[in-house]
């Protein structure tokens, strides 16, 4: 999976510029997989708004490991699970899907060497990018539902915002009446 598929997602993106908040990512990975999910993260990583959450990157000396994944899960918008054998290996990963679970995040397998998802998965729908066919349609499908998912968490701050607004408003007026109120007594 190299430049190959970041070179045609990136003639193909139909991605518009996104503001406001990050759009946060947790990928639980069995580090034995590193070098075949770089490619699909760098890619993801170019999306304007979108931070990810990548253990071997973003943990420091001295990090308690298990405090720095449970925050960032929790903090994440939605869950990359990528599955392999390696990863139904892994104690980490299992932990970390029974945690996203438990959050009841939005998690998205992506299987990188055709293993289905099994036991909190089972049921999921995943996307298959051990597939060299299937691969660069599938990574299209996940940006665009990131794309989506900015786009609406974008909206939904945008709605909160104008509701504190509005209440600040008709606060504000309230207090106002009440003080011409007073000055006639």
């Amino acid at each position: 999976m190299g430049g190959n598929v970041i070179d045609f997602l990136n003639s193909s993106k139909k991605s518009k510029t996104i503001q406001n908040q990050n759009f946060n990512i947790f990928a639980s990975y069995s580090t034995k997989d590193i070098e075949t999910i770089k490619p699909v993260l760098n890619y993801l990583f170019q999306i304007q708004g979108v931070e990810i959450f990548f253990a071997d990157a973003d943990l420091q000396p001295g990090d308690v490991i298990s405090n720095r994944i449970i925050e960032n899960i929790v903090a994440a918008d939605i869950f990359l699970a990528f599955y392999s054998t390696a990863s139904i290996q892994s104690s980490y990963v299992q932990q970390e899907i029974g945690a996203a679970r438990s959050h009841n995040k939005i998690i998205i397998p992506l299987l990188l060497d055709g293993t289905k998802p099994t036991g909190m998965l089972a049921g999921v729908h995943y996307l298959d990018l051990s597939d060299e066919q299937k691969r660069l349609p599938e990574i299209g499908r996940l940006h665009n539902f990131i794309v989506n998912n900015i786009q609406t968490k974008n909206q939904q701050q945008l709605w909160g915002a104008l509701a504190l607004l509005g209440i600040g408003a008709l606060a504000l007026l309230a207090s106002q009446n009440s003080e011409e109120d007073d000055e006639y007594y």
